[in-house]
């Protein structure tokens, strides 16, 4: 399956209450407005608006001067819009409204060093997570909500049971920080030309046993526990794979920009896709590495689509992308 209980601000639609704004529609509105009341207040025989076509124009000059702070007021006020909704809101603005949730939701000192200094985007998801904990205890997202406010360090959590025997079963991902996806270059040593990239990602989701044991003893405070609730935290089941493309490129097209445009696309694929439950699709995959100037691909690895439950975690040991020609 793919999880999807995370906030993905790719998914959501344009806020109806953003402007679309261009410089250049402000620019003719505002000479347009200013010719219009130029020919009604000149009176007849009068001086004429004649420097229009001049590329020296001083009136024109002066309202892209305004056009200029026009333009910074309105995308002020559509920054203020965003910054009032949770799937936008950073910084101040985020613990402002999370202010407003139940327990009033507080950032999280994540080096224990006494300063709140926990993601935006982890944060975020707590608070979406937070209501959850006002409902009958037993919901999944109240389990991963303690979880993730239990240990600052996680990255992800789930739960899920086995219907009847009261069992709540916590997978608890630790967090090894945004992929780096260090690129080696293989270059040919005769013609100089490209022939692959090849990335080891540097992964780590399994949590150390403290983690494990510290989370289940927060969950079980008599405060959060369901009484009817056995609570078991453990690690993901971890699936490794790799990832082996080889790629045909259009005729003329630059190596260097298309293989950099592919080899940032798998990495943010691997990045969006680093979660607990998360499937690695075929798909995603030939998704990403459609960049211009990419003919075609062949995906020799993963041969078919990575299936996970909300228990596991796919983990890619390495990516390796190969020039195979380009079509004429």
């Amino acid at each position: 399956m793919s999880r999807l209980s995370v906030i993905n601000l790719a998914e959501l639609p344009l806020m109806q209450v953003l402007e679309s704004i261009s410089s250049e529609q402000i620019l003719d509105d505002r000479m347009a407005r200013f010719k219009a009341l130029w020919f009604s207040y000149d009176p007849p025989n009068a001086a004429q608006y004649d420097v229009g076509p001049l590329e020296f124009d001083p009136i024109k000059i002066t309202q892209e001067n305004s056009t200029f702070f026009e333009m910074a007021v309105r995308d002020r006020i559509n920054q203020a819009a965003r910054a009032v909704t949770l799937a936008y809101a950073v910084g101040g603005d985020l613990d402002a409204i999370a202010s407003r949730y139940p327990g009033g939701v507080p950032r999280l000192d994540t080096n224990n060093d006494g300063i709140p200094d926990e993601r935006d985007d982890r944060y975020r998801r707590r608070v979406w997570l937070s209501p959850n904990v006002l409902s009958p205890h037993g919901t999944a997202e109240s389990y991963v909500f303690w979880a993730l406010t239990a240990d600052p360090t996680l990255h992800d959590a789930s739960a899920t049971t086995i219907e009847g025997t009261g069992r709540v079963y916590i997978t608890l991902m630790a967090e090894s920080g945004p992929l780096q996806l260090q690129w080696v270059r293989t270059i040919d040593k005769l013609t100089g030309d490209f022939v692959r990239a090849r990335a080891d990602p540097v992964f780590n989701p399994t949590p150390t046993l403290q983690q494990i044991v510290d989370v289940r003893k927060y969950i079980l405070d008599e405060a959060r526990r369901g009484l009817t609730d056995e609570i078991i935290t453990y690690s993901p089941t971890i699936t490794t794979v790799n990832y082996k493309i080889r790629i045909w490129l259009f005729p003329n097209v630059s190596v260097d920009l298309a293989i950099t445009a592919v080899e940032n696309a798998l990495a943010a694929l691997l990045e969006k896709q680093r979660w607990i439950g998360y499937d690695h699709s075929r798909m995603a995959i030939d998704a990403a590495v459609a960049q211009p100037g990419v003919h075609h691909c062949v995906i020799d690895e993963p041969v078919r689509d990575v299936m996970v439950s909300e228990k596991g975690v796919v983990k890619v040991a390495f990516v390796d992308v190969r020039l195979a020609g380009r079509m004429e």
